[in-house]
């Protein structure tokens, strides 16, 4: 649920340091608070209008509280709200069947794209050199077919996983 439409309403009202700090951990459990008593999930829509409608009462409350609003008063409204708001069917806001697909911000696009090219790293740099040097060590040792056959297929396994990466990668 958005921070800002919730804080919108809100932002005109002075609060105590301490009604403040419940405001963060209200805006932080919305999710939870708002959440539908029916199976099924709010649109991304619906989610942005009942944080406002929820907001807009908090706000209408807060006016009439002394100000600046005190803990006690905030937390009194918030929980009158939450109240009405699960007694009256969740105010009648409708739900769907399907979660919806929330848009990832550019960051957690950069970091889905990241992860192929670290997991690479940590596989070329540690997984398959130390497979490469234990085999390299044994078969320096030992210079059987065995560990002759598992030298090469450590070898080959660390080229051709790179190998399939960079093809992968290629083609998009």
């Amino acid at each position: 649920m958005e921070t800002a439409v919730f804080r919108k309403p809100l932002s005109d009202i002075p609060l105590h340091q301490e009604a403040e700090s419940y405001l963060k951990e209200i805006i932080q459990n919305l999710p939870q608070d708002l959440s539908p008593d029916r199976s099924g999930y709010y649109s991304l829509e619906t989610e942005e209008l009942l944080t406002k409608d929820a907001a807009e009462r908090l706000a209408q409350h807060l006016n009439t509280c002394d100000k600046p609003v005190s803990f006690e008063d905030l937390r009194s409204g918030w929980n009158a709200i939450l109240v009405d708001y699960h007694r009256q069917n969740n105010w009648n806001y409708p739900v769907q069947a399907q979660k919806p697909v929330k848009e990832l911000t550019q960051d957690q696009k950069t970091a889905r794209e990241l992860w192929p090219y670290i997991w690479v790293m940590i596989q070329s740099m540690i997984i398959l050199k130390t497979a490469v040097y234990y085999f390299g060590i044994t078969g320096s040792s030992d210079p059987s077919t065995s560990n002759k056959v598992m030298l090469v297929l450590a070898i080959l396994t660390s080229f051709g996983t790179l190998g399939f990466f960079a093809w992968r990668k290629s083609r998009k």
